[in-house]
């Protein structure tokens, strides 16, 4: 017996996830549809295929034998039918998921978003955050097209590129430094710091650039979001070190001064994440190369 495509898909979506219920959702059905369809894989494959585990399932030894050939099959088969299928951006109806990190959310989705109204106005874009680090089955298992952010090292099994850099900048408040004053190092250290610390690799990055120069920030506040810090420099009279693209658009809105960090801290890069089964992807091909014309306004492409 030869169980038909859509149970080995739930059987893909179940040996990915791990987990029943994250499956469903992954598959847009309920637990109970995925339970069934786990039940008739079991009697035609004549194996259990997956043990309850503490926090999900576990696949057995066949399972985990036949998980690559089923997944090559899937791949196979969605790029055979997308390659069949003309895409038109302007009449496109797909939802777009993009896992974004807090500062790639900040400086790129305005502009994702006026690009999308602009080229493809049926569509829509779904932006999610990519939390602490990315999980490659994510987009391995195409719950989302793509992933920007900070990867090193770079994900197994992804295509991941740079497409632009930025350095960092200072957010002053008026107070803290008179107009004709030069933000020295001294001032820079003496001041209090609202210090911006989100999940991922930026957590770290900045701390380690400002540990390997010996500049030292009077810290007073600790955030997690790029756009706390600016109203809360603000009302303690104090600083903030963020990337320039950040400074550029918080520090006037919330009358700060937008100035260079007393030491050069280098640069860092933003990345961008995806599967190579979407390499040929009409709809694939078009997004990437809309992030593109983006990132060469932002810096360069990729």
């Amino acid at each position: 017996m030869s169980p038909e495509i859509s149970l080995l898909r739930v059987f893909h979506a179940v040996m990915e996830e791990r987990n029943v219920t994250a499956a469903a959702r992954r598959l847009g059905q309920s637990q109970s549809t995925v339970s069934g369809a786990l039940a008739r894989l079991r009697v035609a494959l004549g194996d259990e295929l997956f043990l309850r585990a503490r926090y999900g399932v576990e696949p057995t030894e066949k399972a985990l034998q036949i998980a690559p050939d089923i997944a090559a099959g899937l791949d196979r088969l969605e790029l055979a039918f997308r390659a069949a299928e003309p895409f038109d951006p302007t009449q496109s109806t797909r939802r777009f998921r993009l896992l974004l990190g807090p500062y790639a959310e900040v400086v790129l989705a305005p502009s994702l978003a006026a690009a999308f109204a602009r080229h493809a106005p049926k569509a829509e874009l779904e932006i999610a955050p990519i939390g602490p680090d990315l999980d490659p089955r994510s987009l391995a298992g195409q719950s989302f097209d793509l992933a920007i952010g900070r990867f090193s090292p770079p994900p197994e099994d992804l295509v991941v590129s740079e497409i632009f850099n930025d350095g960092f900048r200072c957010i002053v408040a008026p107070e803290a430094l008179a107009d004709d004053a030069i933000l020295d190092r001294d001032l820079y250290e003496r001041l209090p710091h609202v210090v911006v610390a989100p999940p991922g690799k930026w957590r770290t990055g900045l701390h380690k650039l400002t540990a390997d120069t010996g500049l030292r920030r009077n810290t007073a506040v600790i955030v997690s979001h790029f756009l706390t810090a600016a109203p809360t420099v603000a009302r303690i009279g104090g600083i903030a070190t963020v990337p320039a693209r950040i400074a550029a658009l918080i520090a006037e809105p919330h009358g700060l001064r937008d100035l260079p960090v007393p030491l050069n801290l280098g640069t860092f890069p933003t990345q961008v994440a995806w599967h190579p089964h979407n390499r040929s992807d009409a709809r694939h091909i078009w997004l990437r190369e809309l992030l593109n014309a983006i990132s060469v306004v932002e810096g360069k492409g990729f």
